[in-house]
């Protein structure tokens, strides 16, 4: 059943099985309120029998006193930043305006963008960074929601002094968190990049093609059908973030992988359906703004940062070079 689950995760767009391992870094320099330090790395997959998130061990480390935050405006920057409940890995890299920021998937690091940080580097400010309980992010007292998500965000942004405006990047969940983000932060969104997001209507489309339970359904169509009506905890999203036009002329690009591999124990043609759903509901996803442009990554599987990494360069670049005419 191990193989079946790794495979049949990918249509969930919610899948950790692609993310590059975390390796601890090097005890670096302390700076005011900003953290680096050695930390354990954080599990790498999500246990086959359970739906808990990702944590990570926590490394106690005191302030340095006598530095204040704010007075750290550096065009590059790796460390941890102290927002209270937690602290919060940041890496930024290049220089100049608009600044990108990359937003990794579900159970995913910042490490998934590696291949595509240091090419957006050569033209601008592009930072990544470990969403509580990831990578060497300290892990948050309680499960955050999304609105959680985008205000932590923020906060690390602005006590590291990255000024908008932003160019925004999302994969699978993080896109859908991207898009909460520019509706929170209007006025300093001037670009937004999804790469295979995720959409909240993808597992009630997808339950509505399950065939009609029987007791003697493969391993896989009874773990998708588990998953679909029984999910762990998405982040609460309104309704109209996703309709058409709600981002007005805001540059948009949407790439899309329109086919992933599956078990082979699912019935005939149910896994071209839920491909079907998958592109309908990206399609869907490039209607939010009026500049839309929508590339469909032919050849690339779910993790499209990975497989090909020029492509999200590109759509980073062509935005780029919109925004600054």
């Amino acid at each position: 059943m191990g193989k079946n689950i790794r495979t049949i995760l990918f249509v969930l767009v919610i899948s950790i099985a692609g993310c590059a391992k975390i390796e601890p870094t090097a005890t670096l320099e302390q700076t005011g309120m900003i953290f680096t330090d050695t930390v354990t790395p954080a599990q790498e997959t999500i246990p086959k029998d359970t739906q808990k998130l990702p944590t990570t061990t926590e490394t106690q480390l005191p302030p340095t006193p006598g530095k204040e935050t704010q007075q750290i405006k550096p065009a590059e920057f790796e460390g941890r930043i102290d927002v209270g409940r937690h602290k919060i890995y940041l890496n930024c890299a290049g220089s100049g305006t608009p600044t990108v920021i990359l937003e990794a998937g579900y159970g995913c690091t910042s490490e998934t963008w590696s291949l595509v940080q240091p090419e957006v580097a050569k033209f601008t400010r592009v930072c990544a960074y470990d969403r509580a309980g990831l990578g060497r992010s300290s892990s948050a007292p309680e499960p955050e929601n999304s609105l959680e998500v985008i205000q932590v965000l923020r906060e690390i942004l602005d006590k590291a002094g990255i000024e908008g405006p932003y160019i925004l990047v999302g994969h699978s969940l993080g896109g859908m968190y991207m898009r909460l983000f520019a509706d929170h932060y209007q006025e300093d969104v001037i670009g937004l990049v999804l790469v295979d997001s995720y959409h909240i209507d993808v597992l009630s489309r997808n339950v509505e093609v399950l065939p009609t339970e029987s007791p003697d359904e493969s391993e896989s169509l009874r773990f998708y059908r588990d998953w679909f009506t029984n999910p762990p905890a998405y982040p609460a999203m309104k309704e109209e973030l996703f309709e058409e036009g709600s981002l007005g002329d805001l540059p948009l690009v949407v790439l899309t992988s329109p086919a992933e591999e599956r078990a082979d124990d699912l019935p005939a043609g149910l896994s071209a359906k839920f491909d079907e759903i998958w592109v309908e509901l990206q399609i869907e996803w490039a209607k939010i703004s009026s500049r839309c442009t929508h590339i469909i990554a032919e050849g690339s599987g779910h993790f499209i940062q990975e497989e090909q990494p020029a492509l999200v360069v590109d759509a980073i670049y062509q935005i780029f070079e919109e925004v600054r005419q």
